[in-house]
């Protein structure tokens, strides 16, 4: 009898585990989308730190829960957008490149992150997102 109590639990564990891994992967595209639109209101308010931070832990999560490429492209670009109007050239920098390289492995286009990565390196000045 023992030992099909031990079988059972060997077969049900692993789906206990399965959904709950589930479960954190929709929290974390959730929390993604959440974040994104803070974002989008801290832009809009011109809070250029604060949406760059929101768009940074917007890719972070839509990464952990294993979101489409392309969107985790787009708001790493929005990050580096953010940053660049915050005169947070490094940050800014390193948002871009994450775009570029996110969107060559969605097959997308990353042309906007190009043309945003060379005007840093043209030393265009900040204060107004690219």
């Amino acid at each position: 009898m023992s030992t099909l109590l031990s079988f059972r639990s060997c077969l049900v564990l692993p789906l206990i585990l399965m959904a709950l891994g589930a479960c954190s992967t929709q929290i974390e595209l959730r929390t993604a989308a959440q974040q994104e639109q803070f974002a989008r209101e801290a832009a809009s308010q011109g809070d250029w730190a604060q949406a760059m931070r929101n768009y940074a832990d917007a890719a972070d999560n839509a990464e952990l829960g294993h979101g489409d490429l392309a969107w985790q492209a787009r708001l790493h670009h929005e990050a580096g957008r953010a940053a660049s109007a915050a005169c947070r050239d490094e940050a800014a920098k390193f948002h871009f490149r994450r775009a570029i390289a996110l969107a060559k492995k969605s097959n997308q286009l990353s042309a906007l992150s190009d043309k945003a990565l060379e005007s840093l390196a043209a030393g265009k000045p900040c204060g107004a997102p690219q």
